[in-house]
């Protein structure tokens, strides 16, 4: 991956995020960041809704007229905002549930358009790491400008390939402390691995994570893919280079393997009642089509 140059947002129809980003339509990588703020028109959109399950209030100021426009295609092709929106709601209240337990040390991976740093008013002490490819933090930042008054907590951002094998050590160097507590977010990264590339990423977060950390994860579940109703975006996401590659039968399984205990719900199990800490989401949110895992899971 290539370092790439930070404009700045001037209002002016400018799509400052996506020039920053886009690369060629074969480079993989680019078409991932484009992602991210396909998910921040998404809940910008919830957030406008008078009934709306999720609010951010900043994810505006990163819907460009670019990403508005891939994200109208996105949804064109069969796309759903359920998983953005449950997904979000879900990670809002354990977050801030580990917070208020004392938890001082977060680290957001493939942080993307994540805007939490700024709207939950975490407390000062809180340390909030955000790690994702060259460029996509950068031009994150410059979108947020305007609201940059509200980061409350003491945010570090690090340019790094979450497929490589610097990223720890960086975090490290960066002021991490493997040994304490850790909140550990990954959220829509996991369509984009292979089934080898998640294990490896569940082993080296285990090894940075101190007693009581929680890792907040989504997934696609296997029946996604199997669902018809789902070929139209899965075609579409494949053609812009960001094939989905992983679903998964048993995500809480899959976690305790890896040494976390984990409560993980699909949508439709949260829509029913299934988890006592979440509100239960619209159905407009859990479509029977959208199987998607969300999961919150502690050290074992």
């Amino acid at each position: 991956m290539t370092d790439t140059d930070t404009g700045t947002n001037t209002g002016a129809g400018t799509d400052t995020a996506t020039a920053t980003v886009t690369g060629t339509r074969g480079d993989e990588a680019a078409a991932v960041k484009e992602t991210g703020f396909i998910t921040a028109v998404i809940r910008a959109m919830e957030h406008e809704r008078p009934d709306a399950y999720l609010a951010d209030h900043h994810a505006e100021l990163l819907s460009t007229p670019r990403s508005r426009l891939m994200a109208r295609e996105a949804l064109a092709a069969g796309g759903t905002v359920g998983s953005v929106i449950v997904r979000g709601r879900f990670g809002d209240i354990a977050l801030q549930e580990a917070v208020a337990d004392g938890v001082t040390q977060v680290v957001c991976l493939a942080a993307g358009s994540d805007t939490r740093a700024w709207r939950l008013g975490l407390p000062a002490r809180t340390r909030y790491f955000e790690v994702d490819l060259p460029g996509q933090l950068e031009a994150k930042e410059a979108l947020l400008a305007p609201v940059a008054d509200q980061l409350a907590c003491d945010r570090v951002a690090l340019s790094e390939d979450l497929r490589g094998e610097t990223w720890p050590r960086r975090l490290r160097e960066a002021g991490h402390e493997p040994g304490r507590a850790t909140v550990w977010i990954v959220e829509g990264l996991l369509p984009y691995l292979r089934l080898e590339h998640f294990a490896g990423l569940l082993s080296r977060i285990r090894s940075l994570s101190g007693p009581g950390s929680v890792l907040l994860v989504d997934a696609p579940h296997s029946a996604y893919f199997r669902d018809p109703a789902n070929e139209e975006f899965l075609a579409f996401m494949a053609s812009r280079g960001s094939a989905f590659r992983l679903g998964l039968d048993d995500l809480g399984g899959l976690l305790g393997a890896h040494g976390w205990r984990a409560e993980a719900y699909t949508l439709g199990g949260l829509a029913e009642g299934a988890c006592s800490w979440v509100p239960e989401p619209p159905a407009r949110l859990c479509p029977p089509r959208d199987h998607h895992w969300v999961a919150r899971a502690r050290l074992a």
